[in-house]
């Protein structure tokens, strides 16, 4: 079956002229003593049509087993309202940054929150009710379990999107950090007061334990100096405790980006710090510090769990 679809999407995608590829180069030092080196290279193609979109690509890092991996492969179909997906491809929900209580899909990169995501074994629906309301059933694989499924109901009132989310899943649990069932009920909601806001609500049911979690968040984009800058404040609060996370993007030109982010996180903290030289289109240079205090409980954040203190990060980007 896997070698049917494989064939499928390749013979599919030999009729798009839309190439695409990417390649990371990582240089680290690790609390300032440790060599790291980082690869990732990823190379695909997409075919866009009236009634479908199919994607195939392909990634090899360093130190993945195995050494290259499907990244996504599927297929999209269109007709009148509905929406049909099938094969590894990216899902994301929510609104947010770090704690986005909805996104169960993706693990947490706070290096880079909004980065790209692998894709995942899913099959999706999406059925638009009206110009106002969506339907979405989604059922996927995890490392956890093969059979997940997530149900979202979407529905707009004047500024405001609000979101009804229901996921049956097998995650860690934060309370007792083993894998277990889990009932998830999310109510979020973003929108534009001025400023960007966005929160959730969730209620999450256990094996061994249930709990409410609250998320709030804002975000605001102007002008200084001629200099636009981009900033958002998000936090959360369970029984188990709290945390906050600033982040701000200063466009200092068209050619330098600066960037911070900072995580506090009950007796924890995080703080990263980021220039971006972007040298054309096609290529751009990163120089980044991670600073981290009390972090190593924390490891799930990350997306390495490796122990840091402190590490400095010389990255390369390109793009084909």
């Amino acid at each position: 079956m896997k070698k049917f679809i494989l064939f499928f999407f390749i013979t599919q995608a030999c009729f798009s002229t839309e190439y695409f590829s990417e390649l990371r180069v990582d240089y680290s030092l690790q609390n300032y003593e440790e060599n790291y080196w980082y690869y990732k290279g990823i190379i695909g193609l997409r075919h866009v049509d009236e009634d479908f979109y199919t994607e195939f690509s392909l990634i090899g890092e360093e130190g993945a087993d195995p050494a290259v991996d499907l990244y996504r492969g599927y297929l999209e179909y269109y007709t009148g309202d509905l929406t049909l997906s099938a094969g590894r491809q990216t899902i994301s929900w929510g609104h947010g940054y770090i704690f986005n209580l909805s996104d169960v899909f993706n693990k947490i990169d706070i290096e880079d929150p909004k980065s790209d995501k692998r894709g995942l074994d899913s099959i999706r629906f999406k059925y638009s009710l009206s110009d106002m309301s969506r339907l979405e059933l989604i059922g996927f694989k995890t490392d956890e379990k093969d059979e997940n499924f997530a149900g979202r109901y979407t529905f707009l009132i004047d500024n405001f999107e609000i979101m009804m989310n229901y996921f049956h899943i097998a995650e860690l649990s934060p309370l007792t950090e083993k894998i277990e069932k889990n009932e998830k009920f999310v109510l979020e909601a973003k929108g534009d007061l001025i400023v960007g806001v966005w929160g959730q609500l969730s209620y999450d049911k256990y094996e061994t334990d249930d709990f409410h979690t609250l998320v709030a968040g804002v975000d605001y984009n102007f002008d200084l100096y001629q200099k636009n800058i981009y900033t958002a404040l998000e936090g959360f609060y369970n029984k188990e405790g709290g945390g906050v996370y600033l982040t701000y993007n200063l466009r200092i030109n068209e050619s330098f980006e600066f960037y911070q982010g900072c995580l506090v996180i009950d007796d924890g903290g995080y703080l990263n710090t980021t220039l971006n030289y972007i040298y054309n289109d096609y290529v751009n240079f990163e120089f980044a510090y991670n600073y981290y205090h009390n972090f190593e409980k924390y490891g799930y954040l990350t997306e390495d769990n490796k122990k840091l203190t402190g590490e400095i990060v010389f990255r390369t980007r390109m793009f084909f």
